[in-house]
């Protein structure tokens, strides 16, 4: 990237950052803007820099930046169940389904069965997952090094600590039927008939 375009995100994102706090307060004059900015910025770091790895490193290699965390979760771990690999690689139950579906098929994992529960599967890397994982962490890691050479090692470790913070300290407690309210949109039901009229669930 350029000077000149570092500079325009830089002043894009600012300019941002000014129409989301105007924004808030014309909706509620009493919004925690600080809470705000504490979610959002988080959100949008987080965002910036998956896109980046997901352009720069996984879709050149031909996979994506999905795949990538699903390999590694089960290099890190060992066999593993999809449930538990769903929760460590912080995926959606619809999302590791997909992936699973797509690594068994370039033939990266096997699945075979949980001798404690007969009902359940285990994954694993295969030879060809394991050269995967291993390239595209190489790869990775070059691109994220690129990233964190622009802070002090004194700053990787403030941002580390407190990103790991958010990570594993527990969620507040869940709204109540109260807080949550009534729904904004009323879920819809259609017709699988052409031409055939909509109903509200």
């Amino acid at each position: 990237m350029t000077v000149e375009s570092a500079d325009s995100r830089s002043s894009d994102a600012a300019h941002y950052d000014e129409l989301t706090r105007a924004a808030a307060l014309g909706i509620d004059g009493d919004a925690d803007l600080a809470a705000m900015d504490f979610g959002l910025t988080i959100v949008r770091a987080g965002n910036r820099l998956q896109q980046d790895l997901e352009q720069q490193v996984h879709r050149p290699a031909g996979m994506t930046w999905a795949a990538f965390r699903v390999l590694f979760t089960i290099r890190s771990v060992g066999r593993i169940s999809p449930m538990k690999l769903a929760h460590l690689s912080n995926t959606s139950a619809a999302s590791i389904s997909s992936v699973i579906k797509t690594l068994d098929n370039y033939g990266m994992i096997t699945r075979t069965a949980d001798e404690s529960d007969g009902r359940a599967v285990l994954l694993a890397l295969t030879p060809e997952g394991e050269r995967a994982v291993a390239e595209l962490f190489t790869r990775n890691n070059t691109r994220v090094a690129q990233w964190a050479e622009r802070y002090t090692p004194k700053e990787r470790a403030e941002i580390a600590r407190l990103l790991r913070r958010v990570l594993h300290e527990s969620s507040p407690p869940a709204l109540s039927p109260e807080e949550r309210r009534e729904p904004i949109r009323q879920r819809v039901r259609r017709s699988r008939q052409k031409g055939g009229s909509t109903e509200k669930k």
